[in-house]
């Protein structure tokens, strides 16, 4: 029978094969758990994971600006879809009171304009 010296190198070569089936296996496991294909999506319906109706465009999904969120997204075929039609539109806020300094309470308000005859 033959047996190998125990040295303090064999224990050192031992912890080495067993590592590195441990690295592969791990190596194998992120490849699996990760998505490695270069195109993120091929159609707009593989973007719909994102919500905001992103588009996709040359392999990446990007913001589309449509919104809100629960509009009516294509052709319109009846007036409850025209009227919740996605859109671009945004709302800004404006403030009247203060372009007309009409808000002030302790201000009076200017006298009507008489009606033209």
């Amino acid at each position: 029978m033959s047996f190998l010296p125990v040295t303090s190198r064999g224990p050192s070569r031992l912890r080495a094969l067993l590592l590195v089936p441990a690295l592969l296996l791990a190596l194998a496991g992120c490849s699996l758990a990760l998505d490695t294909e270069s195109a993120q999506c091929s159609t707009d319906a593989d973007c719909e994971r994102f919500g905001t109706y992103p588009l996709c465009q040359e392999g990446v999904c990007v913001p589309s600006g449509l919104g809100p969120q629960g509009c009516f997204r294509g052709n319109a075929s009846t007036e409850e879809q025209f009227l919740n039609q996605c859109t671009r539109a945004e709302c800004v806020p404006f403030d009247n009171c203060a372009r007309l300094g009409l808000c002030n309470a302790s201000d009076p308000l200017p006298d009507l304009v008489p009606r033209p005859p």
